[in-house]
């Protein structure tokens, strides 16, 4: 049964979402590394800086090799305003943490870690929320919190589905999702048999939709779901800022798939986000019918 959130766990959820995405990634000094400032030999006429990171690692480990870049002298402003500016950024992330864990606390859906890290690489690579949407299981485990409900337990992606699937709006960026996956992941590789589809040396995959890739059909529909996408969150760390498709257009759109009989499973799982969907403006007052989705998602199938 779909029940509404307490006022203030949509409070904190809100107020999170409100922050968006800045002071939330240094591109330049990932946050799990550290500033060391070494004092110099006496006389000299500075102390001089350094950040202390770690290098991507393979498969689920979390940090890799740990390395050292020089900044430049301590009393240098640039050098200052760059050490300023990655203590913000350790200092947001740690209170948006906070946040994050209380509402998974209180019952709030997360990611796995690896489908974490991964969405996480992507944002910081600046796809989300402006061109790219999220798609799937990791899409709709972020509708608890747009629409200020607590969905039931559902059926989740079975082993062999994509750990992210993303659409581009837009195919400009196609570029630099390897090289986004590859900050977390130094193994993925895109296969020559199908470009849309990233995948690690431990299997795991991410699926990558382009509009101009895709056949007429397939096109018409994923426009359809990605047009005038929602901002949300995924609770993984600080918290990460997505886009993803209007609950009402995900409806339609689980709707479609479980009527084209993709297999028993598929079905099982579209036809109950669907149902959840619909049922949840219901559970917070609010007229449950997609009617405007329906109307167009009919008008692009032809039915």
């Amino acid at each position: 049964m779909v029940r509404p959130l307490s006022l203030a766990q949509h409070t904190l959820y809100a107020d999170l979402l409100d922050q968006g995405i800045d002071d939330l990634f240094d591109p330049e000094m990932p946050e799990n590394g550290s500033i060391l400032v070494r004092s110099n030999r006496a006389g000299a006429p500075a102390d001089h800086a350094y950040y202390q990171g770690y290098r991507p690692a393979a498969g689920d480990a979390g940090r890799g090799q740990r390395y050292a870049r020089y900044l430049g002298r301590a009393d240098d402003p640039d050098v200052v305003a760059r050490i300023a500016r990655f203590q913000r950024v350790k200092t947001v992330r740690a209170e948006r943490a906070t946040t994050v864990s209380a509402l998974i606390g209180a019952g709030m859906p997360r990611p796995d870690r690896i489908t974490g890290r991964i969405i996480e690489a992507l944002a910081r690579a600046g796809l989300f929320p402006d061109h790219a949407v999220l798609l799937g299981e990791a899409a709709f485990q972020t509708y608890d919190g747009v629409l200020g409900v607590r969905f039931p337990k559902r059926p989740q992606r079975t082993r062999d589905d994509p750990a992210v699937e993303i659409a581009l709006r837009d195919p400009g960026r196609v570029g630099g999702i390897l090289d986004a996956l590859r900050t977390m992941d130094p193994s993925f590789a895109s296969g020559p048999e199908d470009l849309g589809l990233c995948r690690s040396a431990t299997g795991v995959q991410v699926a990558v939709v382009g509009l101009d890739q895709a056949n007429d059909e397939t096109s018409d529909l994923t426009g359809f779901l990605i047009d005038n996408p929602v901002q949300s969150l995924v609770l993984h760390g600080p918290g990460i800022p997505v886009a993803v498709p209007a609950p009402e257009r995900h409806a339609v759109h689980a709707l479609t798939e479980a009527r084209r009989g993709a297999g028993a499973c598929v079905n099982r799982v579209c036809t109950e986000r669907a149902r959840h969907l619909v049922e949840a403006p219901r559970a917070i007052g609010r007229d449950p019918a997609p009617t405007a989705a329906i109307l167009e998602a009919t008008t692009r199938n032809g039915s």
